[in-house]
């Protein structure tokens, strides 16, 4: 009987397989993973960086969306260290899992966003995470202020965390070779920086500054603030002639946070 042809990545799903030896060694020893922990593991598709990291961990606990893997690797790892879940991470309910579990994944580029933002709605369960993203795209969540990558992406994942690139990783580290640049980044969830009574309110202030960025926020933040935006911006130390990349999250933390106490004492 001929050996059956190894499984083929599949476009739609966006997996590109980490297969360079080194970048997972490279992987493995910035996760600094010690024989007590358990991990999640998202997309481990054909198990490579998975069998690397089974020795030093108690558990591995894998979220993968293709049941051809899913098959593979159930047959390929033992049962009492290794539990595979064939769901999508964005319909995943984390609760189900034992908390304080380390965060590891090859992330699809397509959706890195919606599962950062999931994981956000953990913090509290799962501290530190570590990615394999697009470079563009971790450059966007650490991007600071005055630079042509920090929006409201940046200062959302940057209110509950800091982050951190560790490495670039090739286009030949995989395969399919993407087109594009990627990186290795960890991610630390830790109390917000600053207290804010409405973060839904925070967000959607941050959310219509960047929408019209190449506006002046006086004329950006209008919506939000209507008659009192040039009251509230001089209160907060702002002529009115930023634009949204100028502010830092303690600017719209400030911004939001006067506005809620002019608006109780009206």
């Amino acid at each position: 009987m001929k050996p059956r042809p190894p499984l083929a990545p599949r476009k739609h799903l966006g997996q590109n397989f980490l297969v360079d030896p080194k970048a997972q060694q490279r992987i493995l020893a910035a996760c600094q993973l010690q024989a007590d922990e358990e991990v999640i593991e998202i997309g481990p598709g054909l198990g490579h960086l998975t069998e690397l990291i089974l020795p030093f961990v108690k558990k591995i606990y894998a979220i993968e969306k293709d049941p051809r893997f899913c098959e593979q690797l159930t047959k390929k790892f033992p049962a009492e260290k290794f539990t595979v879940f064939d769901a999508d991470v964005l319909k995943f309910d984390f609760t189900t899992l034992p908390p304080g579990l380390k965060v590891i994944g090859n992330l699809p580029y397509y959706i890195s966003t919606p599962i950062i933002e999931k994981l956000i709605g953990y913090q509290n369960l799962f501290p530190q995470c570590f990615f394999t993203v697009q470079q563009e795209f971790a450059q966007r969540l650490a991007a600071k202020p005055n630079h042509k990558n920090y929006g409201s992406l940046s200062c959302f994942v940057q209110y509950y965390a800091d982050i951190e690139i560790l490495f670039k990783l090739p286009p030949s580290s995989f395969k399919p070779a993407p087109k594009v640049t990627s990186c290795f980044m960890r991610l630390n969830f830790r109390p917000p920086p600053f207290k804010v009574n409405n973060e839904d309110k925070l967000f959607t202030l941050i959310r219509t500054a960047f929408g019209q960025r190449r506006k002046r926020i006086s004329n950006s933040l209008k919506p939000i603030f209507e008659k009192n935006t040039l009251e509230i911006l001089k209160h907060c130390r702002l002529t009115g002639e930023e634009r949204a990349e100028n502010l830092s999250l303690k600017n719209y933390v400030d911004l939001i946070t006067f506005a809620a106490n002019l608006q109780t004492n009206d």
